[in-house]
């Protein structure tokens, strides 16, 4: 099996989020459609749910179920690498070859994982379309203070975010897609969850209920669950 490297690691980066939320413990699945990732977060506050198409590698092939413990090295390991990588699955190893180098990485049995593999049934109130820039650029505004909470409201064809802290920033977005009356609190998980994504992307809200943020390119689709601050926080 063969893929570009960029496109792996890049994949990888954004199944394991950052900050608070990063994720080392997953399960890659190479399964007949490509590579799936479901994992929760060690705080349980965010879940992610990542598809890289097999049409998104140079050669495919199923490799089955492979553990990981250190997803953090492993996108280090890789990056080592240049344009190009292979990837074979012989036992407890995982061996990633490139033109004059190679690897192996011990894998970890699926039961010394603590993975959860169901999707929760999720309904919401409104739905939009928001760029990575757009979002990234509220988040710049929120992180000129410190521990700030983001309120999310939705007005009829409009999207609100607002924060506490010193600096109260207001942006206003439009969305066509909404219907109004949704108010619904984060903190850094949310930030730290989709900091890596880019491109178009759809967030879906209701107020007091967590939120999902989907992105879809040609070869991969990223969907992340997030939950929501509470008002005892």
């Amino acid at each position: 099996m063969k893929l570009k490297t960029k496109v792996l690691t890049g994949f990888l980066k954004k199944t394991r989020m950052e900050g608070s939320q990063q994720i080392d413990e997953c399960i890659l699945n190479f399964d007949k459609e490509g590579l799936k990732i479901s994992a929760n977060s060690q705080s349980q506050q965010s879940r992610i749910m990542a598809w890289l198409k097999k049409e998104g590698f140079v050669e495919y092939e199923e490799l089955g179920k492979v553990g990981m413990n250190d997803l953090g090295t492993v996108i280090k390991v890789l990056e080592r690498f240049g344009d190009e990588v292979s990837l074979k699955k012989e036992g407890n190893l995982l061996t990633i070859k490139g033109d004059n180098k190679k690897v192996e990485i011990e894998l970890v049995a699926e039961n010394f994982l603590s993975t959860d593999t169901g999707e929760p049934n999720l309904e919401f109130d409104d739905t939009f379309g928001i760029t990575a820039t757009q979002l990234k650029n509220v988040f710049k505004d929120v992180q000129l203070n410190k521990d700030a909470v983001i309120t999310i409201e939705t007005e009829e064809k409009k999207v609100k975010f607002l924060n506490t802290g010193k600096y109260k920033f207001e942006n206003i977005l439009d969305a066509p897609t909404c219907k109004g009356g949704v108010k619904v609190q984060f903190g850094e998980p949310l930030i730290d969850s989709v900091l890596n994504l880019d491109g178009v992307l759809e967030m879906s809200v209701k107020s007091e209920y967590p939120t999902k943020i989907i992105e879809k390119t040609e070869t991969s689709i990223i969907s992340i669950i997030i939950a929501p601050r509470t008002t005892e926080e």
